[in-house]
């Protein structure tokens, strides 16, 4: 895998990171990752409990009127557009980064429900030259080095030049 048409995501419900493959200067790694940008979700945080941490119900006492539901059930349709909307804005973002490539790996890395939203309106937005590579994980808290092992250890990116496994 050629390294400077690598892009990887890391995105996770609040915010996606964006870096790019770059040859390493170090003996240990033949590349290292170089975050270039990150896309904050301004809808994330906050959306699942109320100040007391409670699940919030409505507020129908009569026993006559039926099941009580929770709120939250009602506004699942409402969250699940806005986290359409973050994948927009992720697969908007990755077409930008990787605008002037003619080839090249886009790796996204996200929790699987996340990945399942993204993954089509990236394939949208990418070239038809560019490759697309998927990982069902949460790697979004892990430092850029964390992030660099463990794609070593999927093979995402090149083994270090000390490891012949």
């Amino acid at each position: 895998m050629a390294a400077h048409n690598v892009c990887i995501i890391v995105a996770g419900a609040s915010r996606a990171r964006f870096f790019r493959v770059e040859p390493a200067d170090s003996p240990r790694s033949r590349v290292k990752l170089v975050e270039r940008s990150s896309l904050a979700n301004p809808d994330a945080g906050g959306r699942d409990e109320n100040t007391t941490g409670r699940v919030r119900t409505e507020a129908i006492t009569n026993r006559e009127a039926g099941p009580v539901h929770p709120i939250g059930a009602q506004r699942a349709r409402h969250e699940l557009e806005l986290e359409r909307r973050f994948s927009r804005e992720i697969a908007r973002q990755a077409a930008h980064m990787t605008g002037r490539w003619k080839s090249g790996t886009v790796v996204l890395i996200a929790e699987p429900r996340l990945l399942g939203l993204t993954r089509e309106v990236l394939r949208e937005a990418l070239k038809p030259g560019i490759e697309l590579k998927e990982l069902a994980k949460d790697y979004a808290p892990l430092t850029a080095g964390e992030i660099h092992d463990r794609l070593v250890l999927n093979r995402l990116v090149p083994v270090p030049r000390g490891d012949h496994a």
